[in-house]
């Protein structure tokens, strides 16, 4: 069935006759640090078929078939055991091979390995860009003259592999305009991450008879006798998330319009511009029309715009389902015959036969049969906890808080699963450090900007217009802590960024304080400067964990030379609109002692053999999701 895609949609190297000169390009010139008159390492029977069965080689599954026979066939007569795919990859590299195929289907692999040949000598040349090499190896290949006949007799395929070439080399004279001392291998990398369509040249040939696939906005304003709108999920359609609004780009369009800028708020405005696509695309429709969504266990659930369709479209208000069958693939083979096997409800003969099934395909070497891979059907590589009985356990009170909130994410950010602090977090570690000269409303602000500047030029902050942003909060940040700290009850300061080490249990409890302070009874206050935006509810505080271990650090002795009386602990929340929320001492509260067994509960949680997965609100925004069973793209990576 012939399928056309507008190519103004789709990446430069998923056009298919841009991506057959890529692979050249990839299988012959090798990555940067590995020797360049060898053959890439990567270059496999996976990148050599792409090649031979790509407009470049031209070959068909019975040309490949035949080409692996007699590669087979005259290895074996030369006592070799190599699999045809490795052969088929040393034909390529060592066309003197070929002499013992015959000519239809050595012709396909003659040109390919030419083609190599050619591109490997040109990237050789000093000073050659990937312009030369692509010109060489186009010119070669003879296609430019066979598409051009074809597409003067009107064939939209030759049209479209026309365009796609010319946009390929426009975007290597770009690229080497920039990067006029970059290889060939430099371009294969810029364009191969690119995710959306880059610059076009001009409208593209029509592309005839076939079946259109195109977006939502490409379709006004056209019509068919049947429209298929696939995919009409929640979360997808309608898309809420704000687009634009960090430069104001939707308003400066407004503007240029000469229309005043909409007050309406960004999701509500978001809202309707998704029902008006969704309407167009339902519209495109003349006789039928035909809408699909998908209801499944791992949380997929059909928009909610179906329920306005459902209303106006079917009379009896019924929405058909479908039961979908399995996917004509071998890995989806794999997968049901996997699911037979660890179904213990499946009887005794079906699983049986589901395994023999799967031991004939781990025999052939299909990926996902062999039972030794099976993540959840192995056994543990170690039952022994993280530490041992007898063994200290060092607790920190943010580490306290992450635990309780969630045991498995603590471990696997524990063991390099976070990306790092992000710039937020970078200007938040910045302004604590100025903080540390902000001990009363004597220090004025131009004090603290000045500490500010001196640590500023250390932050990668990216753009110029996002670091004056930042510095801009960094600076009401630091207003509202001075305006804070001058207020008429605020309390004695002992001091700023106090170190604490005490023994709870089996758990060494340190950490630093932002702040110290002494109330009106002589008792000890702990004061954490938050430049974050994310604050817990007030019915939370009194449990709060953070601030529970630091109350517990201050009754354990964490700061004897001042006292070991806690007069609670309070968050100070700097960023947007400032808050002070406190936590009331442990002496007043019913249960005195829940702080510090919850710090010796965590140290035993942290020192165990097992840890937890605890469904919460910083779910959506987890770093290591994809390592979580709670979710379904951590269930497909770990399952």
């Amino acid at each position: 069935m012939p399928v056309a895609v507008n190519s103004d949609e789709l990446p430069l190297s998923e056009q298919p006759a841009a991506r057959a000169l890529l692979d050249i390009l990839d299988a012959a010139v090798p990555p940067e640090g590995e020797d360049p008159e060898q053959w890439p390492s990567h270059f496999d029977e996976a990148l050599a078929v792409a090649l031979l069965t790509s407009p470049l080689g031209g070959a068909d599954a019975l040309t490949m078939r035949r080409l692996r026979q007699q590669l087979r066939r005259a290895a074996a007569a030369a006592g070799d055991e190599l699999s045809s795919g490795t052969l088929v990859v040393a034909a390529l590299r060592e066309p003197g091979d070929l002499l013992a195929v015959d000519d239809r289907a050595a012709a396909a692999a003659l040109q390919v390995a030419g083609l190599l040949a050619t591109a490997r000598r040109i990237a050789a040349e000093p000073g050659a860009t990937v312009e030369d090499v692509l010109w060489a190896v186009w010119q070669e290949s003879g296609l430019g003259a066979r598409w051009q006949r074809a597409s003067l007799h009107g064939a939209p395929a030759a049209d479209r592999d026309l365009d796609a070439v010319v946009g390929l080399f426009d975007a290597a004279a770009r690229f080497v305009d920039r990067l006029p001392r970059v290889g060939p291998r430099a371009f294969l990398d810029h364009v191969r991450s690119q995710q959306i369509p880059a610059d076009s040249l001009a409208a593209k040939a029509a592309s005839g008879e076939a079946v259109r696939v195109l977006t939502a906005h490409a379709a006004k304003g056209l019509e068919w006798d049947l429209v298929v709108v696939a995919g009409v999920q929640e979360g997808q359609w309608p898309d809420l998330r704000v687009r634009g609004s960090l430069l104001g780009s939707e308003q400066l369009v407004e503007l240029a319009a000469g229309n005043e800028p909409s007050t309406i708020a960004p999701v509500s405005a978001l809202r309707d511009e998704e029902w008006r696509l969704f309407y167009v695309a339902v519209t495109r429709a003349r006789r039928r029309l035909l809408v699909t969504a998908v209801d499944s266990p791992d949380g997929d659930v059909p928009s909610r715009l179906l329920d306005a369709l459902d209303e106006r479209v079917l009379a009896d208000g019924a929405r058909p389902h479908s039961e979908v069958p399995r996917l004509l693939s071998l890995p989806a083979v794999v997968a049901e015959l996997r699911a037979v096997v660890a179904d213990p409800g499946s009887s005794e003969r079906r699983r049986d036969e589901a395994a023999a099934e799967l031991a004939r395909l781990s025999a052939a070497g299909v990926s996902g049969a062999d039972p030794t891979t099976w993540w959840g059907a192995l056994p543990l590589s170690d039952v022994r906890p993280v530490r041992d009985a007898d063994e200290r356990v060092s607790v920190s009170p943010s580490k306290v808080e992450r635990f309780s909130t969630c045991g498995l994410q603590w471990l696997l950010e524990s063991a390099g699963g976070s990306s790092g602090p992000g710039a937020s977090q970078s200007v938040g570690t910045v302004v604590h450090d100025v903080a540390t000269l902000a001990v009363d409303a004597t220090v004025d602000l131009d004090t603290l900007l000045a500490r500010l500047d001196m640590s500023w030029d250390d932050l990668d902050l990216g753009g110029p217009w996002y670091s004056r942003f930042q510095r801009a909060e960094a600076r009401n940040m630091l207003d509202r802590l001075r305006t804070w700290i001058g207020r008429p009850e605020a309390r004695e300061l002992i001091g700023c960024e106090l170190d604490f080490e005490v023994d709870v249990g089996r758990a060494v409890l340190r950490g630093r304080v932002d702040r110290l302070e002494r109330d009106t009874s002589g008792r000890l206050v702990v004061v954490d400067l938050k430049t974050g935006t994310s604050r817990p509810r007030k019915a939370d505080l009194a449990g709060h964990p953070q601030l529970g271990a630091y109350q517990t650090a201050v009754e354990r002795g964490g700061f004897v030379a001042h006292g070991h009386s806690s007069g609670g602990a309070e968050l100070v929340y700097l960023k947007g609109s400032m808050s002070v929320l406190p936590q009331e001492a442990l002496s007043a509260g019913e249960e005195p002692r829940w702080a510090e067994d919850l710090v010796s509960r965590v140290a035993d949680g942290m020192a165990a053999a097992t840890f937890v997965a605890t469904e919460n609100k910083h779910c959506r925004l987890c770093p290591v999701a994809t390592s979580c069973p709670l979710v379904a793209r951590g269930r497909q990576v770990t399952g």
